[in-house]
């Protein structure tokens, strides 16, 4: 199945490092990009990550619809473009929840929606098409998710296609996908945050602080400078799930105030010890 027009809704890192990557496989003829911010739109034009600029009045033109913007704006282009769509496109997004997004799509009574839930597990705590890559995906787990109405041969041909950029698929339905990334990949974006104001309050009254910072805080927090508006969006709609980690990650940081606290270094260094076990474990599982 030939994917000849393809239009990109949200050119950001993202999108843009899609549609590059998809240019490299052959399998897409034009790529037609659409965004509320005219700078994003010619910076993706200028690295060559569209082809053209479009507006989104005729949907029923495209063969594949990318939606790659903050996941609840992803829910409102959904509710408009939906009813306008045909049986011969197929419709995916990028968000980083994906519950909400099927829940949607599903919503929508009509077997011919052919839409396919996707969460490339990749980016920068840099954003704009300017910093988009087109190797970004290579080697990462792209998760797919296939909706009740989205026919078969669709969703394959596009694992197809997704598979050619060079990432590692995985199946799963939409709820167990955000309670996993509500821990994998929300949880870290809160604490680094959280880190990075912790160091705020206390360089206030002394500067210090800042001069001080190692190569273990800058690490840790690298990604506290991504886009907050695009990760508040991320919260709003991962709420329960990201609140469950948090619960789970304050009963740990509790534990160890009491030992500390306490001087149960003996237990302490026993935890610490089964910790970095278990990281060292599954590096191969996850670099």
């Amino acid at each position: 199945m030939p994917f000849k027009n393809v239009l990109l809704i949200g050119c950001g890192l993202i999108g843009c490092s899609l549609t590059l990557a998809l240019k490299e496989t052959k399998e897409v003829k034009l790529i037609y990009g659409y965004d509320k911010s005219d700078k994003n739109l010619n910076e993706a034009l200028k690295i060559g990550a569209i082809d053209k600029k479009t507006n989104l009045d005729d949907v029923l033109f495209y063969d594949l619809i990318i939606l790659a913007t903050p996941v609840e704006d992803i829910i409102n282009l959904l509710n408009n473009i939906i009813p306008r769509l045909n049986k011969n496109t197929l419709i995916t997004d990028v968000g980083s929840t994906k519950y909400e997004i099927i829940k949607t799509v599903e919503s929508f009574e009509n077997s011919n929606i052919n839409f396919i839930g996707g969460h490339p597990m990749a980016g920068l705590e840099k954003s704009g098409p300017l910093y988009a890559q087109k190797d970004l995906f290579k080697g990462k787990p792209y998760i797919l998710i296939k909706s009740k109405y989205c026919s078969s041969i669709y969703f394959e041909n596009f694992k197809n296609l997704i598979e050619k950029i060079g990432t590692h698929i995985i199946e799963m339905d939409a709820k167990t996908h955000d309670k996993i990334v509500s821990v994998t990949s929300h949880l870290p974006q809160v604490v680094a945050f959280y880190l990075v104001k912790t160091l705020q309050i206390f360089q206030e009254n002394n500067s210090d602080y800042i001069k001080l910072v190692g190569s273990g805080f800058k690490d840790t927090t690298r990604i506290a400078k991504s886009d907050p508006n695009m990760w508040l969006s991320i919260f709003k709609l991962n709420k329960d799930n990201i609140i469950n980690a948090l619960d789970k990650f304050e009963e740990g940081i509790e534990e160890f105030k009491i030992k500390l606290e306490n001087g149960l270094y003996d237990e302490l260094l026993i935890e610490l010890e089964n910790i970095s076990k278990f990281r060292s474990s599954i590096d191969r599982l996850i670099e």
